[in-house]
């Protein structure tokens, strides 16, 4: 969504990560709603990932407009590299199942003082990218997850969509605050993302799955190119 808005419609770097995040709001919360239902979320490991990752989700999302010009021409860089790192980890999403099968460190059940300080640590590293890009709330969390923790893959789905939505509510909303956000345009892509999300439904039943993640991974590298050449 944000190299979309970035590169395709020209709008300023500030302004398309709070679209962005603000965007996710909404469609996490429709995914959120139904996980919880599902109660396919584990809730201890939700709420330390979520709400330890609040403060530096804010500390991002603060950045942007707290930087000098000089600093804030280097974010979009930041967000072209985020990209690129979101793609080579779906490339290399069989070497992590692989990674799984093996015994992970922790269980949820019993997380430990070590297991709790890494995590926090993780989630500041994760809660800074998401503010400054609005990039990291999805595949970097599920990647930590799915080598740190014995969790079935649908408890890992389910509480990484809460997680997700826990700390870009309070992203967007610092976005908001500091510089607002394009309601109107917000409305349009909520609007196209209805019919998008039935298209893309369609696609994924014709389509091989190795196909459609290849195509998601050119798309997402083509983002990033993208995102960095407008920058320089």
């Amino acid at each position: 969504m944000a190299p979309a808005l970035y590169v395709l419609l020209g709008r300023p770097y500030g302004e398309t990560v709070a679209l962005s995040l603000v965007y996710s709001v909404f469609t996490k919360i429709v995914g959120a709603l139904q996980h919880i239902r599902q109660g396919t979320v584990v809730w201890n490991v939700t709420l330390l990932y979520g709400l330890s990752g609040i403060p530096a989700a804010i500390l991002g999302s603060r950045m942007i407009y707290l930087a000098r010009e000089e600093t804030r021409r280097l974010f979009p860089f930041v967000m072209g590299g985020a990209l690129f790192l979101v793609a080579a980890l779906l490339l290399l999403e069989t070497a992590l199942r692989s990674a799984v099968a093996r015994e992970r460190p922790l269980s949820p059940d019993r997380l430990g003082p070590t297991g709790i300080l890494v995590i926090v640590g993780i989630q500041q590293v994760i809660g800074v990218l998401l503010g400054l890009t609005s990039v990291g709330s999805g595949s970097l969390v599920v990647t930590s997850m799915l080598l740190l923790l014995r969790m079935p893959a649908r408890n890992i789905v389910g509480s990484n969509l809460v997680i997700g939505l826990i700390m870009v509510i309070p992203a967007g909303v610092t976005h908001y605050f500091a510089g607002g956000v394009n309601w109107r345009l917000l409305a349009f892509l909520l609007l196209g993302s209805l019919v998008g999300a039935q298209l893309g439904s369609r696609v994924t039943m014709v389509m091989p799955e190795r196909g459609l993640k290849l195509v998601i991974v050119a798309l997402v590298m083509v983002a990033a190119v993208a995102t960095i050449m407008k920058a320089w």
